[in-house]
């Protein structure tokens, strides 16, 4: 843990770091509020550009343009609505949060040992997030946002709200749902890349602990749902047109329920797989009246404005991130958002196929099922301000996966002249060829140095 941890890219730590700063320790720059994520990607992004359009940088492709044409039409859509100066500010902080992150992820994780590194920096802060968390849940306070009150000021809209008689924690974000939809977003990822059982274990548990002390239903349905994804993966692994048998099982299994039940699938889902029934049928009546105004604007959406919506409906809040973005940018802005990803995930499912080494297969099948389920469950969770801006993060972490170049270069063990970088970073491929062996997923196998006047020696599998 801690030789990945210093593995991890400076630029990372700070990013990360800033997920947990709580809000009230904004700066106000000209009228401009500053949360810390946000200054952070101001630090980073100028370095994560430099090291994107280096010669030897990164391959963009198809997804990272989607990602930059949804960011760009966003800005366009909400400066166009804005009134005076409004919109070009919510964008540009919209854009920063989007593009900034995403690119900072693309910049900074290049190979498999910064992944790791990345990954191993993100549950650490979910521990410490888990830390401060539970016992505001057992002790009824909140104990970070009362302090950082006392200490600044700024007081944070924030509810003391209770379910099977705990509160709801915030630790240092700014909202309970939060809290436990970064935790529960790397449950999958945590349990493929562990090369240990006892190492899954352990940061399953890190994971559950946080994502509890939320007491939110989106989250812990998020993490129920990487775990059966992951238990169906492995049961139907080997299964000849898995993918097209499991669509036609769910459109099967939807046509069924749509028949015998008097209240549509999504209905049932929505008030009988959460915690407090009347959110997730209040979630329903979002969706109904957002869709309405969606179709009365389909091209460049509503913007900032309110929607429309009974009077009994006070808060203008969307619980629901596809949804609000469809709203705000019409249906481009969402078709595109919607495209990066499912980009984003072909391109990573196709790069880690049967040739890729095993622990490359491992890491995108944990990435992917993570990112379904964060996605599914932004379907019921407003995502805004760290959680936004660490969603684009972590679409853009497997993109090293993607990028035949490198992916190629981890294939290849130099014993007697390793790169300066892999040098710098420790590799454990440059210590053995037993190591090299292990790393791709060939544990227990031995290979023999060819002599020191051989280039490269390729491991193989077979």
């Amino acid at each position: 843990m801690a030789t990945r941890l210093r593995l991890t890219p400076l630029p990372i730590v700070l990013l990360v770091a800033s997920f947990l700063a709580p809000t009230e320790l904004s700066l106000y720059v000209a009228g401009l509020r500053l949360p810390p994520h946000r200054i952070a990607l101001l630090l980073i992004l100028p370095f994560a550009m430099a090291r994107l359009f280096q010669r030897r940088g990164p391959r963009l492709g198809a997804a990272d343009a989607a990602v930059a044409l949804f960011t760009a039409w966003s800005v366009f859509a909400l400066t166009y609505h804005g009134t005076g100066t409004s919109g070009l500010v919510f964008a540009s902080s919209l854009a920063l949060e989007c593009l900034g992150a995403y690119l900072a992820a693309r910049a900074y994780v290049r190979n498999e040992q910064d992944f790791r590194g990345t990954l191993a920096t993100l549950v650490l802060a979910i521990a410490i997030a888990a830390l401060i968390a539970l016992p505001e849940t057992l002790l009824g306070r909140h104990f970070t946002h009362d302090a950082m009150q006392s200490l600044t000021g700024y007081i944070h809209p924030r509810a003391l709200e209770r379910r099977m008689g705990l509160l709801r924690a915030y630790g240092t974000f700014d909202h309970p749902i939060h809290l436990g939809t970064f935790a529960a977003s790397l449950a999958a990822l945590v349990w493929c890349a562990s090369p240990r059982l006892s190492q899954r274990f352990i940061g399953l548990s890190v994971v559950g602990a946080a994502t509890l002390a939320a007491l939110s239903s989106a989250p812990i349905l998020c993490l129920a749902l990487q775990i059966g994804l992951l238990i169906y993966e492995r049961m139907t692994r080997g299964l000849p047109s898995r993918t097209f048998l499991s669509l036609a099982g769910l459109a099967l299994a939807f046509a069924l329920i749509s028949l015998v039940a008097t209240r549509s699938p999504f209905a049932l889902i929505a008030t009988g797989f959460t915690l407090d029934p009347w959110t997730g049928y209040y979630r329903l009546l979002i969706w109904e009246y957002g869709i309405a105004a969606l179709l009365a604007n389909p091209v460049l959406g509503i913007g900032l404005a309110e929607w429309e919506r009974p009077h009994w409906m006070y808060s203008e809040t969307v619980d629901a991130f596809w949804l609000l973005i469809a709203m705000r940018t019409g249906f481009p802005g969402i078709v595109l958002m919607l495209t990066a990803v499912a980009l984003a995930i072909r391109t990573v499912w196709r790069a880690s196929g049967p040739r890729a080494p095993r622990p490359i297969q491992r890491i995108a099948r944990g990435w992917i099922v993570a990112l379904v389920a964060m996605s599914l469950a932004a379907a019921t969770v407003h995502l805004w301000n760290v959680v936004h801006t660490y969603y684009f993060f972590f679409l853009g972490l497997a993109g090293w996966i993607a990028d035949p170049a490198r992916l190629g270069q981890s294939a290849v063990v130099r014993p007697n002249a390793p790169s300066d970088a892999l040098s710098r970073r420790r590799s454990r491929w440059s210590e053995s060829p037993a190591a090299a062996a292990d790393a791709v997923g060939c544990p227990g196998r031995s290979f023999r140095q060819r002599p020191a006047a051989t280039p490269a020696v390729r491991v193989s599998c077979g």
